[in-house]
This record gives structure tokens, C-alpha cells and sequence, in this order.
């Protein structure tokens, strides 16, 4: 078998750290601090800032409030952005934070009717860890785990071996009991890994693994590191009780709890969007899956799927994506919004890996042979391609040898953490003006409750027929189905504001749970006693508030 060493081509094996810098310019803690001071600066009477809480190593997590009026910012509905839940996913803040400046600068007039909520990095710890001298890929929060259940934490974490400043993949060429082969080379592009078609006659070579030592000699590498909690997977909605990386129950982590505790306070949030490495707008969520009884949706209510479906021709429309990658939806921050606060809830990457720039007019890329054989990850080869022709190489360490104290001769390279959810600064410059446009449109669409005038019909002998209807005139739902149904907000209160004995047809209370979009209706009736006495209907509602209409009722019942 040919030795994967020898097909390196001469590539330099030097450290290659100021190289795979992917995070170039990103906004470290301390330079998201500034940049929110400035925007509060340049726009005083638009923006207000305040802290939610703190990491769980003590660095602020900021909310910015988008207004044009603070004044009555508490009775407009609210739209919310979130960004930086998972901290491998910083393109997201860097967004957000661009967005912000083209809502003040080209939509204002949105500022007018609707306040924005932002928090641009919810996960702070982690995008530090990222964006320090040692990129490890870090996702979650920095409480401690026993992962690999031994009664030790922290003992075997990821190592930058070869101190290029980047922790990526590692693999034995000398694969071991302990560590049985799971890969071979892709034929197509020996950069690549593939695991084997047995029915092909294809047979593991390659144990893969990440950069690191077996440290606490349980034969398993780098499989017990820091920051083991993600975000995006300690929220309530089909939590994953079991999973490591969901914490020992849910809103365990300071990050997630100051979350979930805005939102609560902040019931008029009409709708949301969350970036991050999930997607519900370029691909439908599955809306037949069930959880394990049977009646719980675990994606997507089908009653829900046309609202969907709006909202991510509304995204593609705005944002020209293309492409994009998924994640598991158990314990989310969006399917929390989404299933247990009743709020239609976009999540997105924000990006997705470009076609590599053509060749320059007048070159012809090199013809593949007719028999080449296809890379069996083709997502994976575009990323490799992408990183060849457009990032010159910055995004893939490529494969080079290293004497590993434990297993001897081993190989580290593979693509850069971050580098498939990150691209440079100028693309995103480029995102903002559509993703901005997109929150305009959104803002558009929302839920707008509209109260009729009531109207009173005398019977004859003191009698009144009392008839009322409100509904909503947006294209968004006051409430999602799912919410509707798992019954987590409570349900619109209309009160007739009379003695019970003056009551003679209808309920002195009805209960209303949401109103579907676009011409949702719903009317109600009474028929009362009493010429000239005062009567009032009632509305309590969980996300319009407080409101009472005064019926007046002419003296004199006959007809």
C-alpha cells in the first residue's frame, strides 16, 4: 500500500498558525464591548444597552433595545435576534452587530412600530477561547464535565501537538485494540477521509481521532476537555436528560437561565431569529416526527408548516443563501421559542459554503478523467476547494507526520475549527444589507390585533344582544400551533364586566388561545339585562396586554 506520506508533494511542514488564522478580525470580548459603546454613542436616543447577567467566568452578556421611541418602547411588539449561543459559531455576533448598524442607518422607520431586542454573543467564554492563541473549537460553556464518567473533569482534554495553534483531527497509521481502524483515505483526494463500504470490499486503515494524548491512560484521546455544556442543547424542549453535553438539567448554565428570563419578561416578542449552526429556512424541519409518546412534535408542528414555509421563502428572498448545515434540535434556544413560548422562530447559519471562484478568462481548469472516482463526502471536498481557490489555503492544515509520544508515528491536519461556519470579514459586510432587509420584512409580516367597535342590538324589555370580534390582520400568528397546543402561554381572557345575574346568553369568561394569521377571526355574543347600567368587555392578553371597551347600552328595551 502506497504510504500517505509520500503523496505531501514537498508541502512545507512548518507550524502554520499566522496561516490559519480563519478568525481574522473577528471581535474579541473587549472589542464587542467598544463596538456596542458605539453604537449607543452614535445613536443615543435609539439605542439603549444593559447587561443580562454574566458568564460563568464573569464576562458580561449584552441586550441592545432598537426604538425610536424609548419612551413606549414597553407597548410595541418585539422582534429578537440572538447570536453567539454556540461559541465555534462567531460569524453570528459579527452579523448581528452589522445588522444593527443598516436597521439604524436604512431602516429606521421599523423603529418606529417595533422594537428589536439583540444580544449578540450569548456564549461569551467560548468565542474567548476561540479567538485567543489556541483554537480548539470550543462550543459550550466552561462548566466542568465528567464526560467520560471516571469521577476526574478536565483530565483529558484536546492538545496542540505540533504547536501550530489550531487543534484538528489525528490519525494512527498503526491502528491498535484500543484504537481500531475506522477510516481510509477517499481515493478521489487523499486529503480527505472516508469510512469504508464494506459491500465494496473496502476495509478500515486510519483510527481517527482528535489532536491530543490518551492522558488518563483509559485508552480513549481528548474525549474529556473544558466547556462540555452547549447552549444549544440545555433549554427545555425535548432536553436530552442523558447527553453530556446538556448539562445536569435544564438552564443549568448561567448563559442559558439570563436567556430564558428575557424572554419571560418580555412577552410581546412576536417572533425571533437565532444564528447558529442550525437551519429551519432553507430546509422544511420535519414536521411528521414524534417524540417517544407519540404526541409531542419533535421538529415541527404540521399545523405550523405553511408559517414555515412563509418564513423561509421571506429569508431566501432577502438573503440570496443557498446553502447551509444542521444540528440536532433537542434542547435548542429556537425550539424552546418555538415549542414552549409559542414564537415562529427563524434559526439559521447566517452563511453557507460559496462555489470557488471560476478560473480567470482564458484558463481552463484541468479535465478529470471520465473514470476518476468521486470524493465519497462531496460537502467536505467543496469546503477543500473553496479553501484551494478563494481563502489560499487558509481552512485545511493539510495531513503531516508527528512523532506521538504513545502511539509513535501519527498524522495531524484536516480543516481548521471554524472555518466552515466562519468566512471573512468582508463577505459578511456583504450579508448585512440582505439580512437586515429580511428582519424588515419580517417585522412586516407581524401578528396586528385589531379590536372591532362592539355592536348593541336592543330585544325588547330591558334585553341587549352584545356582539364583539377582534382578529388578526397580520401574517403572522398571535401564537404558533405548537405553543397553542402544549399550552405553555396562557390564553387570551375576555371578561364581560357585568353581575352574573344580568347575564342571560354567554359566558362571563371565554378563553381564546391565539389567533391564526392573516383574517384570524374570532366573534362573541352575549345577551344581557339592564337599560342605561354600564358594561364593559374585558381583554387580558399575555402578549397585547391589559385592554377594557365600554359598551353603552340605550335606555328603553323595545323595538
Amino acid at each position: 500500500m502506497r504510504s500517505v506520506l509520500s503523496w505531501m508533494c514537498g508541502c512545507s511542514l512548518v507550524a502554520v498558525a499566522a496561516g490559519q488564522d480563519v478568525h481574522h478580525g473577528y471581535l474579541d470580548h473587549m472589542d464587542l464591548v467598544g463596538r456596542i459603546q458605539s453604537v449607543q454613542v452614535n445613536a443615543p436616543d435609539q439605542v439603549a444597552v444593559r447587561t443580562l447577567g454574566t458568564s460563568r467566568e464573569g464576562r458580561a452578556i449584552y441586550l441592545l433595545s432598537l426604538t425610536n421611541d424609548t419612551g413606549s418602547s414597553e407597548d410595541r411588539p418585539q422582534l429578537l435576534l440572538v447570536a453567539g449561543a454556540d461559541g465555534r459559531h462567531l460569524m453570528g455576533t459579527e452579523l448581528v452587530m452589522r445588522v444593527v448598524d443598516e436597521l439604524l442607518e436604512s431602516h429606521s422607520d421599523l423603529l418606529d412600530e417595533v422594537e428589536v431586542l439583540v444580544v449578540p454573543r450569548l456564549n461569551p467564554d467560548a468565542a474567548e477561547a476561540n479567538l485567543g492563541p489556541l483554537n480548539a473549537g470550543r462550543a459550550g460553556t466552561s462548566r466542568l464535565v465528567d464526560t467520560d464518567r471516571d469521577g476526574l473533569m478536565d483530565e483529558d482534554h484536546p492538545m496542540d501537538l505540533d504547536g501550530d495553534g489550531v487543534i484538528v483531527q489525528m490519525r494512527l497509521l498503526d491502528p491498535s485494540l484500543k484504537h481500531p481502524p475506522t477510516h481510509l483515505v477517499d481515493p478521489a483526494d487523499q486529503r480527505l477521509m472516508k469510512t469504508p463500504d464494506r459491500a465494496a470490499g473496502e476495509r478500515p486503515v486510519f483510527a481517527v481521532m482528535l489532536e491530543g494524548m490518551d492522558q488518563d491512560g483509559d485508552g480513549l484521546v481528548a474525549e474529556d476537555g473544558p466547556s462540555d455544556v452547549e447552549l444549544d442543547r440545555n433549554f427545555m424542549h425535548l432536553w436530552p436528560e442523558h447527553a453530556n453535553h446538556a448539562g445536569p438539567y435544564p438552564l443549568s448554565e448561567p448563559e442559558a437561565r439570563v436567556m430564558a428570563e428575557l424572554v419571560l419578561e418580555n412577552p410581546r416578542i412576536f417572533a425571533a431569529v437565532v444564528y447558529g449552526p442550525h437551519d429551519t429556512v432553507l430546509n422544511l424541519p420535519d414536521h411528521r416526527g414524534r417524540d417517544t409518546t407519540g404526541r409531542i412534535p419533535r421538529e415541527l408542528h404540521e399545523g405550523d408548516k405553511p408559517l414555515y414555509e412563509t418564513l423561509g421563502a421571506l429569508y431566501r428572498e432577502h438573503t440570496a443563501q443557498s446553502r447551509t448545515t444542521d444540528a440536532p434540535n433537542e434542547g435548542s434556544l429556537h425550539g424552546w421559542l418555538y415549542a414552549h413560548r409559542g414564537i415562529p422562530t427563524v434559526a439559521t447559519t447566517g452563511w453557507g459554503r460559496p462555489d470557488p471562484t471560476p478560473p480567470a478568462e482564458g484558463t481552463e481548469p484541468p479535465e478529470a478523467a471520465e473514470d476518476a472516482p468521486k470524493p465519497a463526502d462531496g460537502e467536505a471536498a467543496g469546503w477543500l476547494a473553496y479553501a484551494e481557490k478563494d481563502r489560499g489555503g487558509v481552512g485545511f492544515v493539510p495531513w503531516h507526520p508527528f512523532d506521538h509520544p504513545q502511539f509513535g508515528r501519527v498524522e495531524i491536519g484536516g480543516f481548521v475549527p471554524g472555518f466552515r461556519r466562519n468566512p471573512p470579514l468582508d463577505v459578511i459586510e456583504g450579508l448585512a444589507p440582505g439580512h437586515a432587509a429580511f428582519m424588515g420584512a419580517l417585522a412586516d409580516h407581524r401578528p396586528r390585533l385589531v379590536v372591532a367597535e362592539p355592536e348593541v342590538e336592543s330585544l325588547g324589555g330591558g334585553l341587549h344582544r352584545v356582539r364583539w370580534a377582534m382578529s388578526n390582520e397580520g401574517e403572522l400568528p398571535v401564537i404558533t400551533r405548537m405553543g397553542r397546543d402544549n399550552r405553555a402561554i396562557r390564553p387570551t381572557a375576555v371578561r364581560l364586566g357585568v353581575p352574573l345575574e344580568r347575564i342571560i346568553e354567554g359566558s362571563p369568561v371565554y378563553l381564546q388561545r391565539g389567533l391564526d394569521a392573516d383574517g384570524g377571526r374570532v366573534a362573541y355574543e352575549w345577551v344581557i339585562r339592564g337599560d342605561g347600567d354600564p358594561v364593559s368587555i374585558d381583554i387580558d392578553d399575555p402578549i397585547w396586554g391589559q385592554r377594557t371597551i365600554n359598551v353603552a347600552l340605550p335606555t328603553g328595551g323595545d323595538r
